[in-house]
């Protein structure tokens, strides 16, 4: 007998199971998780996104689950994943698990128009970095390109929009190459310098912000700057012109930042580069081995990255489903 359920806690212990023998055969490239960790993911919403989980169940064995957000705030819903055991599939039972996902969405949210596949969903995994030392990023932002998963979600309805690039590079011994030391010296000679940020002697964060509009940023430098946490600003004469950070070094030796940006009246003079660079000189020298990164296909700060040495490791599809048609 088959039949799709709403996930519930005593179908925890058998989804873990599917999950992790997908990223054991290499499928996914997620790391396992504990069964806390896939109850809060799959099951436990919170106060900001509620979650709905389905099973797909044959003679009391799940075979398949899918997962989804609602962020009511955002008038957002957001699919998470799709598994299904691999001797079961071409059978529609992912076809059917997404249904079930669709069809809560449309008949119990009904001010929400599309779906999507991207980073903003709050549920997130680490995955590992192929062809390293269990080096990991923190999130997959949106579907694997070169993944069947892809060409599911096309033949579904669902319509990339946008790409996304995962970037990777080892910065154990980083050092300045030579157009970085020139690059400093011309900022030097137009009054600017990348320096740690100082609340006693710069100012300026709320209109770099505002010039910037990304209030992620604003939220995550706010905090970190309760937090005493360093971040590296480039400033004239004491105003900040620019940014990234904050910096640390998470358990797995990358390198942490949220981000970086430049007021747009001061771009052109190599302050972004410069603060790029420092970003990742500065994290190797409080113990970071690795630095990863993800940017759209036409970020121009992709350039950054690219003169830097990092390469793409992963490219990801962020795609999308209208349901008012």
């Amino acid at each position: 007998m088959m039949a799709i359920k709403a996930m519930k806690l005593k179908h925890a212990d058998q989804c873990i199971f599917l999950w992790d023998k997908l990223i054991k055969s290499g499928e996914l490239l997620y790391k396992c998780l504990t069964k806390n960790e896939f109850i809060s993911k799959f099951i436990h919403a919170n106060e900001n996104y509620k979650i709905k989980s389905f099973i797909y169940e044959k003679n009391n064995v799940i075979i398949g689950f899918s997962s989804g957000v609602i962020v009511k705030e955002k008038n957002k819903a957001y699919i998470t994943t799709i598994v299904v055991e691999p001797h079961f599939r071409r059978q529609k039972i992912g076809t059917q698990l997404l249904e079930a996902f669709e069809n809560d969405i449309k008949s119990n949210y009904t001010f929400i128009d599309t779906i999507d596949i991207i980073f903003f969903n709050p549920v997130q995994f680490e995955w590992i970095i192929p062809n390293t030392n269990q080096h990991d990023h923190p999130n997959a932002p949106g579907v694997d390109s070169t993944s069947k998963a892809y060409n599911f979600f096309c033949y579904l309805g669902y319509v990339e929009f946008a790409k996304q690039n995962s970037y990777y590079k080892n910065i154990e011994n980083y050092t300045y190459n030579e157009e970085i030391s020139s690059a400093i010296n011309h900022l030097k000679d137009n009054d600017i310098t990348i320096t740690f940020y100082d609340q006693q002697k710069h100012h300026g964060f709320s209109e770099l912000f505002e010039n910037l509009k990304n209030p992620y940023w604003h939220d995550e430098i706010t905090k970190a700057i309760d937090n005493n946490l360093p971040i590296l600003v480039a400033e004239k004469k004491g105003l900040i012109v620019g940014f990234t950070g904050p910096l640390r070094v998470q358990k797995s030796l990358r390198g942490f930042f949220s981000g970086i940006g430049v007021h747009s009246d001061y771009r052109g003079y190599g302050a972004g580069k410069v603060l790029f660079s420092t970003l990742c000189l500065e994290l190797s020298h409080i113990g970071a081995h690795y630095m990863t990164l993800f940017t759209g296909e036409h970020n121009s700060a992709r350039r950054i990255y690219e003169k830097e040495g990092f390469k793409i490791v992963r490219s990801w599809a962020n795609m999308r489903k209208e349901l008012k048609q």
